[in-house]
């Protein structure tokens, strides 16, 4: 069962690493996102017609389809039903992928691998532009653990 909010931020990560997608996928959930995974771009674009996320990272470098191919086809299936999507291209580096080839391709942001919790937060609040400000109806994006109110501190 999940505990997530039915207005969480919808994140799919798409990465041919288990670990590492699965990581990344468990660090959103603490932030309070609902999460979806997939290890190919075949399976990620069946899965984001499925889970209609609003923010995909997709890994540049699969052995089924690049992420630009992803791109491409996760734009028209965006188109179909109307949605706007961001997404961020996931790379390790090398000549492959630059900053322009992945905004022409479609990608909103490019992350270099390993990754800064940082970068990822920056990401989630463009996704969400409006979750840290006070007032505003859109759930915010913080850390699901609870606050500890009966700790005694510790010196």
């Amino acid at each position: 069962m999940s505990d997530t909010s039915p207005h969480a931020l919808r994140v799919l990560v798409i990465d041919d690493d288990p670990e590492g997608a699965r990581s990344l996928s468990e660090l959103f959930r603490c932030y309070g996102c609902a999460t979806a995974v997939a290890y190919s771009g075949r399976v990620g674009l069946r899965l984001s017609k499925l889970f209609r996320p609003e923010l995909v990272f997709v890994d540049f470098d699969m052995p089924d389809m690049n992420g630009l191919e992803v791109v491409s086809e996760a734009k028209l299936i965006d188109a179909e039903a109307g949605r706007h999507v961001m997404y961020v291209c996931l790379t390790g580096g090398g000549p492959e992928i630059t900053e322009e080839k992945a905004g022409a391709s479609g990608f909103n942001r490019l992350l270099y691998k390993p990754l800064k919790v940082t970068d990822l937060l920056a990401v989630l609040l463009a996704a969400r532009p409006g979750n840290f400000v006070a007032g505003t109806n859109a759930p915010a994006i913080r850390p699901a653990r609870p606050a500890y109110t009966n700790r005694t501190p510790r010196h």
